[in-house]
């Protein structure tokens, strides 16, 4: 049985769960102009993933990743509202803290296995009291058609199990959603003896859930920030006093202070034409490079892959890196000259990780990637 040992971004990475995704074979039966250039975001996500699984293999790294069922077919599925993405960020619905794991259930089922199957000695935050009570406190003043919890929590996600008003009930009490969803590896980050989470919980559930996290966790400093997404979106400690950042996140003054920060500026959309023709239409969500006048194309992953794609336009994958020890980060922009000084300054040699369609699924490298253990500098 693997064990679980994060405390930090940097250390030596020993054992890694890298995502995995559907077959090109996943979409056979769509007509040809929408099938075709998904399966060729399938057939070269698989290739980059294979790719990026031999690099950190070469660096030792033990990598797992989620199995997927070769015979599953997107016509096949249940779904009205569409299929649910594969498992390829998995950093999205667990957390990896210290020699912890904390699994949110809120993702493809096989991560979960995968994990488990590395080691069952996890900490399930699906069916914790503190859910159940909250639902049960709201039930009892709205109509009589929710279901029991057992069928709730067997359900949350399935928008077709409920009735419409009960599901619009659920949203507006802000139960539908996990109250621990926000409690992942991709807005949590633990460095030393204290968690940086974020965003900054607004609801009333989510501040309770961020409540009893603390509790779970006493000897935890946990620091909370307001940035808009996910916090590995926004900045990355790539080791003590070096961090790169999005531009105006915030100072670190009081967080890290004293470290050096790589300030970096967004995309520069407004220079990819392309992208701004094809932003009318899906709001700046998702870009596949050759694909901007498929119309139907873009209506079908609007209308069918919507838990696919992300808010790529909000994201600067620059960002987005994994450390594999103190000197070696995993970028998938070789050309990024600000952040390559940055990483020679501190040390560090830039590992190029090919990642062609980042922009469909809105996830970098640290995105696909979970750090499992990792070896204390100290050891």
């Amino acid at each position: 049985m693997g064990n679980f040992n994060i405390w930090n971004k940097w250390d030596t990475l020993e054992t890694c769960m890298l995502g995995n995704n559907y077959l090109p074979e996943f979409f056979n039966g769509i007509q040809d102009n929408i099938g075709d250039p998904l399966k060729r975001i399938c057939e070269e996500t698989l290739e980059d993933l294979e790719g990026y699984k031999k690099i950190l293999q070469q660096f030792g790294v033990e990598v797992i990743q989620p199995e997927i069922d070769p015979s599953e077919r997107f016509l096949d599925s249940p779904h009205l509202s569409g299929h649910p993405r594969g498992p390829l960020q998995v950093r999205d619905a667990q957390l990896v803290l210290g020699n912890n794991c904390y699994i949110t259930g809120t993702d493809h089922p096989a991560i979960a296995r995968s994990i488990k199957n590395y080691n069952n000695d996890v900490i399930d935050l699906v069916n914790c009291p503190m859910l159940e009570h909250s639902y049960q406190l709201v039930q009892c003043h709205v109509s009589g058609d929710w279901p029991g919890y057992p069928e709730y929590s067997a359900n949350f996600n399935n928008q077709q199990f409920f009735k419409t008003h009960v599901w619009n009930e659920i949203q507006e009490a802000s139960i539908g959603y996990q109250p621990f969803v926000d409690l992942n590896s991709a807005c949590c980050m633990m460095i030393g003896d204290h968690v940086v989470y974020a965003p900054e919980p607004t609801t009333t559930i989510k501040k309770q859930a961020l409540k009893v996290f603390s509790e779970m966790n006493p000897d935890w400093r946990i620091v909370t920030h307001e940035f808009d997404g996910h916090t590995d979106g926004s900045f990355h400690p790539l080791k003590p006093g070096a961090i790169l950042s999005l531009y105006d996140v915030q100072t670190y003054s009081e967080t890290f202070p004293g470290w050096d920060v790589c300030y970096l500026p967004d995309q520069s959309w407004k220079k990819v034409n392309k992208f701004l023709k094809l932003k009318k239409v899906n709001a700046g969500k998702w870009w596949l490079p050759g694909e901007e006048d498929n119309a139907e194309f873009t209506h079908f992953v609007e209308t069918w892959l919507q838990d696919w794609v992300g808010y790529v336009e909000e994201t600067v994958f620059d960002v987005n890196v994994l450390m594999v020890d103190e000197h070696h980060c995993c970028v998938s922009n070789p050309d990024n000259e600000q952040v390559n000084a940055f990483l020679k300054k501190h040390n560090i040699e830039p590992v190029y990780v090919p990642w062609r369609h980042r922009y469909f699924w809105d996830g970098g490298l640290h995105c696909i990637t979970l750090d499992l253990k990792r070896k204390n500098i100290d050891e």
